[in-house]
């Protein structure tokens, strides 16, 4: 059985996921620890007596009980040092989107992923419909649109993009107009043009793919097509907790493209890997988390 400790109720993610471990024969809720940050006493303990679980007070007591955990604290300033807890005492980690806002505290976490593998981001990507689009075909084109402009729901079309092209991020180039939109070039020549700010009236997040065919996905911003996406997102975890996939390297990559799209559409100029500019972005986590508020 995989023990796996819950840290943070901040989002409707804590209850989704909770609700669906309930449907692996072999992952088991062991506890939640919660900082009270967006959630009062009285939900913290009906969640426990909903999910038949016990509040940690304090995390170390988790990281010595658990086989995995998931972060899921909404300000991701708090990722790092949550998730090295974890990582550096051997414990996989999953961290919700974004993984964080700063290349310092990527570097961090990538550096504890050296004790433990690492997996999380946006569950976007894990709808079935996304599995007829093949992964890593060279010399391909890609085009995305999203709603709600901004460093929160760029992940969800950053993150899928990533996890289709399956190679690391070259460059990316802001676009003068329409909207928010830049073009991504991975390494393996596929480019991809990503619109963030599209009509969030019946919202949704959607992908044409051009490659050996054309084929378009459209995932509706509906509850139903999110449980559709959490079982396969949370079986990924799974396995790599039982180390039958290890996705680290592209959760890290992502999270650096994340950042080199803010970087580029900041600065108004193409970001590459390596550039300084990136080290001077920081986006600020507590300011989200100020007013942020929950769906559910």
């Amino acid at each position: 059985m995989i023990d796996v400790g819950l840290v943070g109720l901040d989002t409707s993610h804590a209850e989704a996921f909770a609700s669906t471990l309930s449907d692996f024969g072999d992952m088991e809720l062991n506890g939640i620890w919660d900082g009270g940050s967006v959630r009062e006493q009285a939900y913290v303990e009906d969640f426990c007596d909903t999910y038949n679980t016990c509040r940690y007070e304090d995390l170390d007591q988790m990281v010595d009980r658990v086989d995995a955990a998931m972060v899921l604290t909404v300000n991701w300033e708090t990722h790092r040092p949550i998730a090295i807890r974890f990582l550096e005492e051997g414990v996989p980690t999953l961290v919700d989107k974004p993984l964080a806002g700063n290349r310092k505290d990527v570097d961090a976490i990538a550096e504890a992923t050296e004790h433990a593998p690492l997996f999380g981001g946006s569950a976007v990507p894990f709808h079935p419909d996304f599995d007829d689009i093949p992964r890593g075909e060279d010399d391909r084109t890609m085009f995305a649109a999203g709603y709600n402009d901004f460093f929160y729901y760029r992940v969800h079309l950053t993150d899928t993009l990533r996890l289709l092209a399956d190679a690391d991020w070259a460059d990316v180039t802001p676009t003068a107009k329409p909207g928010t939109t830049v073009d991504i070039r991975f390494t393996n020549e596929t480019h991809a043009t990503l619109r963030f700010d599209g009509n969030s009236v019946g919202g949704s997040f959607s992908i044409l793919d051009v490659g050996d065919r054309t084929r378009t996905i459209e995932i509706p911003a509906k509850k139903e097509a999110l449980r559709e996406m959490y079982g396969p997102y949370l079986e990924t975890f799974r396995n790599v907790v039982y180390g039958e996939r290890d996705t680290t390297d592209r959760i890290l990559d992502s999270a650096g493209l994340l950042l080199a799209i803010e970087t580029a559409l900041a600065k108004g100029q193409t970001v590459r890997p390596n550039d300084d500019a990136i080290d001077d972005l920081h986006v600020d986590g507590v300011a989200f988390l100020d007013q942020y508020d929950p769906y559910y």
